[in-house]
C-alpha cells in the first residue's frame, strides 16, 4: 500500500513537473492547453488519492493503526495542494466566493483534524463511528478544495 502511495505521489509529480516545463516552453495557446492537461493531471491524482482512500475505509479496529499511518500520508499530500492553492491566492484580492470557499476549506480541515483526533483515541467499540465520522469529515475536505480549486 505504501509503495503503491509512494508510486502514485511520484508519478504526479513527475506530470505536474512536466506540465510546468513544457508551459515554460509554449505560446501563449499552447500554454492554455498545458493549463488544462495539468488541471486534468491533478483531477486524476485526486481520483486516485480518493481511491487510497477508499481502500483504508474497511479497516477494522485491529487495523487502527494502518488506517491513521494511510491517512496521515493522504492529509500530508491534501495539505500539500491546500498550501498551493492558498499560495496562489495570497498576493491577489479574493472576491466574495473564492474567500467564502477558502473558509470552507479551512473550516473542513479543522474539521478533520478533530475527527482524526477523535478516531486516535477510538476504542473497538467506538471505530466504526469514529471511523465514519473521519470518512465523513474527508469527503467534507475533499469537496470543499474542489470547489475551492473551481472558483
Amino acid at each position: 500500500m505504501k509503495t503503491q502511495q509512494r508510486s502514485r505521489s511520484l508519478l504526479t509529480s513527475g506530470l505536474m513537473l512536466a506540465a510546468a516545463l513544457a508551459l515554460a516552453a509554449c505560446s501563449d495557446r499552447d500554454r492554455s492547453n498545458v493549463r488544462t492537461d495539468t488541471a486534468n493531471t491533478v483531477d486524476r491524482a485526486q481520483s486516485s488519492m480518493s481511491a487510497a482512500w477508499n481502500d483504508v475505509k474497511g479497516y477494522t479496529y485491529e487495523k487502527k493503526d494502518d488506517f491513521v499511518a494511510n491517512t496521515r500520508a493522504m492529509t500530508s499530500k491534501m495539505d500539500a495542494e491546500i498550501s498551493e492553492l492558498q499560495a496562489k491566492y495570497a498576493g491577489a484580492k479574493a472576491d466574495a466566493s473564492r474567500s467564502a470557499a477558502m473558509d470552507e476549506l479551512k473550516s473542513a480541515r479543522s474539521n478533520f483534524n478533530d475527527k482524526m483526533s477523535a478516531l486516535g483515541r477510538a476504542t473497538a467499540d467506538t471505530w466504526n463511528q469514529a471511523k465514519q465520522e473521519s470518512i465523513a469529515a474527508w469527503d467534507r475536505v475533499e469537496a470543499a478544495y474542489r470547489k475551492a480549486r473551481a472558483d
